[in-house]
């Protein structure tokens, strides 16, 4: 699997993850990934926010990639996941050299937030908000 899709794979499983646990938590009364406005910071568990109600994670990603490069007539490289088949000798008799390197990132996602649980925060933010500009029109 190339690097490319394996990132965009896992970010997409993820999500998709959050949002298909929401529906079956909820059914036993839980919530996962509820709307919140303060969370804590005191752990970082969060990057940032798209807005009051839709926080930030940093996906930390530490994969070993492989670059396998060809010397035929389309030389080509490619970037890899490495894995267990893929790090084995193989028994194929070509000319090519391939390098395995570590690579670290991290990759901001806004995971779906709990539909209920947002709706329901922001009504109470939209209420707590004309109440405050009710006690301030006096």
């Amino acid at each position: 699997m190339d690097l490319k899709e394996f990132v965009r794979e896992t970010l997409v499983q993820i999500a998709a993850g959050v949002r298909d646990a929401q529906t079956d938590v909820r059914t036993l009364g839980g919530i996962v990934n509820p709307a919140t406005q303060n969370p804590s910071t005191s752990g970082n568990s969060y990057f940032s926010s798209v807005d009051d109600l839709h926080h930030v994670f940093l996906v930390d990603f530490d994969v070993a990639v492989t670059v396998a490069e060809n010397a035929g007539t389309s030389a080509q490289s490619k970037l890899n996941v490495a894995t267990i088949f893929s790090l084995g000798a193989g028994g194929q008799s070509n000319n090519s050299s391939a390098a395995t390197n570590r690579l670290t990132f991290k990759v901001p996602l806004a995971l779906p937030i709990d539909e209920p649980s947002h709706a329901k925060l922001s009504r109470e933010i939209a209420e707590s908000r004309a109440k405050m500009r009710h006690a301030l029109d006096y």
